[in-house]
């Protein structure tokens, strides 16, 4: 009877550590929408022509709307931040977003709306978690409609 209770405790404890080792991802201040003093055929061009000049694919446009939906990529840390798996193997990363172009008072509006998660498994358990932007996707798509470049 004693043995097993060293063996409880010493997996409880097990398990306080490995858990330890995992970390949940951090909020970054992303600035995700900008107003620029452009026509609305403009910002949206300037949206397009990024999304052709870095090989994004598109799954679904519409101009009428101002929206582009790109199809589901992954991703690095470098672009979100998903913390720490701990003893969870990361199993795949699926990023998703879009862009809105609106017409505002004296230009266009442009807002880009990301969702990133991370899939994690340890042994037979399986999960997702949402992971945060760090803004590099939003600040380069914001950038590129604000330079023309």
């Amino acid at each position: 009877m004693m043995f097993r209770k060293g063996i409880y405790a010493v997996a409880i404890a097990a398990l306080l550590v490995m858990s330890g080792c995992a970390t949940a991802p951090q909020r970054h201040n992303v600035q995700s929408s900008e107003t620029y003093s452009l026509s609305y055929d403009v910002a949206w061009e300037r949206v397009v022509s990024y999304f052709a000049s870095h090989n994004i694919q598109i799954k679904n446009i519409a101009k009428d709307s101002g929206v582009i939906y790109a199809e589901a990529s992954t991703f690095d840390d470098s672009v979100a931040d998903c913390g720490k798996p701990g003893l969870f193997a990361i199993t795949g990363r699926r990023a998703t977003f879009n862009v809105f172009v609106r017409k505002v008072a004296g230009g266009a509006q442009v807002s880009v709306n990301t969702d990133f998660m991370e899939e994690l498994a340890f042994g037979q358990s399986r999960t997702t978690r949402q992971c945060t932007s760090r803004g590099l996707l939003e600040s380069a798509i914001l950038g590129a409609v604000r330079s023309g470049a």
